[in-house]
């Protein structure tokens, strides 16, 4: 059985999503067979994001011509390599539309419902939600697309973390600070996290970076510092001597399908999660079990439970910080390919053909 993971995006890259790809890729070739098929460049992916990915097999293509970039140049790059693949995982709607159109077996992870805010796709989106395989990044996201498309086999597979392997015991008997890891669109919620953090005792850290970082520096008091993007490596070796992290999103067209990477890497480093009460998080995160929820976009509850948070003894928030690192298990990169390779088995039962 032969896979080819297309990412028709420029790798190695910043940005969250390209993290998932590489480590999923990863970790499916150490159970199968698979080729990563993306945009040429000419960075070193294994270096940049400091992973061992030996039996993963990489093959680059052109996006471009000239001064012209298209997915149409790349699908026109990518047809001479169809017939080598048996199965095609795919996270990007139009790919999946043109391997459909080819007859391919498509398994396409689905992040969200584009035509809820773009009818204009609503044609594209209905033919390859209900004509693929679909994997989604969360439970509340398959429940969202069954009341608009009808599906057939589809399967949950959240994202995860290769961060920390074993829990991290630390001290709790002070917290003077809090981290905020992403980026900064305005429905990630950092506005929000600045105006809540303004004039209260206690230091906020945000890494990250984007074009909005000047217009979030003005609105900082001094307890806010910006620390700027930090590598996968950087970030790792920071939230294990971090204490405190926060998930602040607010309301947005995003609110039913959003899983932040962070989560799970708050959580695999011990850390206390203060989180946005959004449908995905609370699938993962259990108000003063293993983190905890506020209200969405509210101040007062957020400050509320964050005084809340400071105010419990060490052994309670060593508890917490315990539990969770034990949730973190369930989401590791390792856990993911297996699930997927679990569900092409499924596949493949269903269609009666003999595993390879």
């Amino acid at each position: 059985m032969k896979i080819a993971y297309i990412y028709p995006e420029k790798l190695p890259s910043k940005n969250a999503r390209s993290i998932s790809v590489i480590n999923t890729a990863c970790n499916l070739a150490k159970n199968i067979d698979v080729t990563l098929i993306y945009e040429k460049s000419d960075k070193n992916i294994k270096k940049f994001y400091n992973i061992e990915c030996n039996q993963l097999k990489f093959l680059s293509l052109k996006r471009n011509v000239l001064f012209l970039r298209s997915n149409k140049i790349f699908n026109f790059n990518l047809l001479k390599y169809l017939n080598k693949f048996d199965f095609f995982y795919v996270r990007h709607l139009k790919t999946a539309e043109f391997l459909l159109k080819k007859n391919k077996n498509v398994i396409y992870e689905v992040h969200e419902i584009f035509s809820i805010n773009n009818p204009k796709i609503k044609t594209i989106e209905k033919f390859v939600l209900e004509n693929t395989y679909l994997t989604c990044i969360n439970e509340t996201l398959c429940n969202e697309i069954k009341k608009h498309f009808n599906i057939k086999i589809y399967k949950v597979i959240h994202n995860g973390t290769n961060f920390s392997k074993s829990y991290i015991k630390k001290d709790f008997s002070k917290i003077d600070e809090a981290y905020y890891i992403g980026n900064f669109y305005k429905w990630k919620g950092v506005d929000f996290l600045i105006n809540s953090f303004n004039r209260l005792n206690l230091n906020l850290n945000i890494i990250g970076d984007g074009n909005r970082k000047e217009i979030l520096e003005k609105k900082a008091d001094t307890n806010i510092k910006f620390l700027g993007f930090k590598s996968q490596q950087k970030v790792e070796e920071i939230l294990k001597k971090a204490k405190l992290t926060i998930i602040p999103n607010i309301d947005s067209k995003y609110t039913n399908f959003t899983a932040p990477l962070k989560l799970y890497e708050y959580l695999a480093t011990s850390n206390i999660v203060l989180a946005s009460d959004l449908p995905t998080i609370k699938e993962i995160i259990k108000d003063g079990i293993n983190g905890f929820l506020f209200k969405r976009g509210d101040r007062n509850d957020f400050i509320n439970k964050l005084n809340y948070i400071l105010s419990l003894p060490e052994k309670k928030l060593s508890e917490i910080s315990k539990n969770a690192y034990e949730t973190s298990k369930r989401f590791t990169w390792d856990n993911r390919a297996k699930q997927i390779v679990e569900f092409i088995k499924e596949i493949n039962e269903k269609n009666n053909i003999p595993s390879s």
